[in-house]
């Protein structure tokens, strides 16, 4: 394996890519750290970059700049766009006609707002897709942090801390909520998705339902996989990689 630690893609310090390549043209696996965009970092998921490399693909892994008052959406989609493309304009050697994409929480959201532009293929993890549905049916619950919170009901809790992310993201501005709800854009030129949630989790289950509902009006291939329990993204990794490595093997 060779690692390319902290290639450059734009001019701000968390405009950075690790590449991990196969030493043939092989497959790229474009991956997109969660943290509810306001934390994570592209090295944190190594196990996920391990199995995907044993399993025959190179890994890119991009950091973008995170939420705050400067940063608010859609600067991390923009962010991780443009790292997309700088890859597929540079001279690293893996298959630009091979390349899938794959997210983690609100990094699933990226990865398929991706999908919808490009056509790629893409892996969604615990991925939050209808804010604006989120947000109409949740107005009596305070956004508050999930450190800062008290409630020991643990769904209650999660709301709350939804919601909290969603106001950070966006920080009032209703008028972007549109464009990162996403059951809404897709289209029959959207690339196929595999969809892993947990029953009770913090992704909203409803959500991973009207996605698969707007690929399947699409025509498009959709294949779902639901957990028991409340596991998030990674904490699922164990299950969910052979399905989800088998998936993008097909693609």
């Amino acid at each position: 394996m060779t690692k390319i630690s902290d290639i450059s893609y734009g001019i701000d310090a968390k405009q950075k890519i690790d590449l991990y390549l196969q030493d043939f043209s092989a497959p790229l696996v474009f991956y997109v750290h969660g943290g509810g965009w306001w934390q994570g970092d592209k090295e944190k998921d190594l196990k996920v970059f391990q199995a995907l490399f044993q399993a025959g693909f190179s890994v890119a892994s991009t950091n973008y700049r995170l939420a705050d008052e400067k940063h608010l959406y859609p600067t991390q989609l923009d962010d991780t766009r443009s790292a997309l493309t700088f890859l597929i304009n540079s001279d690293y050697q893996f298959n630009k006609k091979n390349i899938s994409l794959f997210g983690a929480s609100s990094g699933a959201n990226i990865s398929v707002s991706l999908s919808i532009e490009t056509g790629f293929p893409t892996v969604s993890w615990s991925g939050q897709f209808d804010f604006k549905g989120f947000l109409a049916t949740h107005t009596a619950i305070a956004g508050r942090k999930a450190a800062d919170n008290p409630d020991p009901d643990k769904g209650s809790k999660m709301a709350s801390y939804y919601k909290w992310i969603l106001e950070r993201l966006f920080n009032g501005d209703l008028s972007k909520v549109d464009q990162a709800t996403l059951q809404h854009q897709i289209t029959p030129a959207t690339g196929s998705i595999l969809l892993v949630n947990s029953a009770a989790e913090l992704a909203p289950i409803e959500e991973v339902y009207k996605m698969q509902s707007a690929y399947i009006e699409n025509g498009l291939e959709v294949s779902t996989l639901i957990f028991p329990g409340d596991r998030h993204a990674l904490a699922y990794a164990d299950d969910a990689l052979p399905v989800t490595i088998d998936f993008l093997k097909k693609h």
